[in-house]
């Protein structure tokens, strides 16, 4: 389970695949984006409906030991879905109502046990490692007292996951990824494969501290991609689909590096707030693309960012926050001061 807000964070498509290659039975009902230009069920519509009733559910899930849908679909916990409809439009997901947002749906759909993915850093809803521990005790508190057993990891997020935003662009990373383990990127190996190492180590099917192993080397053979075209084909979409025949938006901006230098910063509210205004999450084919994240070396007129949209008006908005914030990627030399 993720926690939202953090720009690119498409490991689910990834887990998902993972843990049920492994033999294990994993639901995974999701949110459409709240404060985030994607959720999991926003990229996973581009592969697949995701909206499905209990029946049809459970015939999914008999079949395939796996899921990846859109939980409000599902009228489980309909009072959360009321407030998500009034957070979304406010951009606002109160962290007090995310513990009983999270836990109504698992137990809706007989989960017992969990891994949730807590983003940390500056930009997200826990900006210091102190606030999601106490986000993070509290949680597994409360999942132990209705009979979920809960481990809560603490993730770095003062980048996007990947280099993709967006619906689309997304799905097309995620499926480049479970196609081709070299394709990567690193961030989305790493994060994916580790939080499935923890489900495969809590179900027993891998020692403490062997489960990212497990994990890699189930993505590495290609087990992973071939339980995803089992999941999508399930679920109504085509399993055969390529990551280039996902189409993104046709309307679409680059922008380059003004300098020499390496990337310092690369700043997910910005991001997030280009990306939403090129169209994302209502239109699937709007995001944007990072090309260069920080610590790479760029030279002066390198491609550092591209923003993509079904909307010509909107790609120039989109572009004006670019240039009126500087954008979202902070270049730097190799002086930190000059005294």
């Amino acid at each position: 389970m993720l926690i939202g807000g953090v720009p690119g964070n498409k490991v689910s498509l990834i887990i998902v695949p993972i843990v049920a290659a492994a033999g294990l039975t994993i639901p995974k009902s999701s949110t459409r984006a709240i404060t985030s230009p994607s959720g999991t069920a926003d990229s996973m519509e581009v592969l697949a409906p995701v909206a499905f009733n209990p029946n049809e559910l459970n015939e999914i899930v008999s079949k395939e030991n796996a899921c990846i849908i859109w939980g409000g679909a599902l009228e489980t916990a309909p009072a959360d879905n009321i407030l998500i409809e009034i957070e979304r439009p406010l951009h606002m997901d109160p962290v007090g109502l995310m513990i009983p947002s999270i836990l109504t749906k698992k137990l809706s759909l007989g989960v017992k046990k969990l891994v949730l993915d807590i983003p940390v850093g500056e930009g997200t809803k826990f900006p210091t490692p102190a606030n999601g521990k106490q986000f993070a005790y509290l949680f597994k508190e409360i999942a132990a007292n209705v009979g979920i057993e809960a481990e809560c990891a603490l993730t770095l997020a003062h980048q996007p996951i990947g280099h993709a935003v967006g619906p689309a662009i997304e799905a097309r990373e995620a499926l480049n990824l479970l196609m081709d383990y070299s394709a990567g990127p690193n961030s989305l190996v790493e994060k994916s494969t580790d939080l499935a190492g923890i489900i495969l180590e809590m179900s027993g099917k891998a020692q403490k501290g062997m489960g990212q192993s497990l994990a890699k080397d189930i993505l590495r053979s290609g087990k992973a991609y071939e339980k995803m075209k089992r999941i999508i084909d399930a679920q109504g979409g085509n399993p055969d689909i390529k990551s280039d025949e996902i189409e993104l938006g046709p309307y679409m901006k680059e922008f380059f590096a003004a300098k020499e230098g390496y990337i310092v910063e690369v700043n997910n509210s910005i991001i997030n707030q280009i990306a939403k205004t090129a169209g994302c999450p209502s239109s699937k084919s709007s995001g944007v693309e990072i090309i260069k994240k920080q610590g790479a070396k760029v030279k002066e007129g390198d491609i550092v960012f591209r923003i993509y949209s079904h909307s010509q008006s909107k790609l120039r908005k989109a572009e004006k926050i670019y240039n009126s914030t500087g954008g979202p990627i902070r270049l730097g030399g190799m002086i930190i001061e000059r005294i």
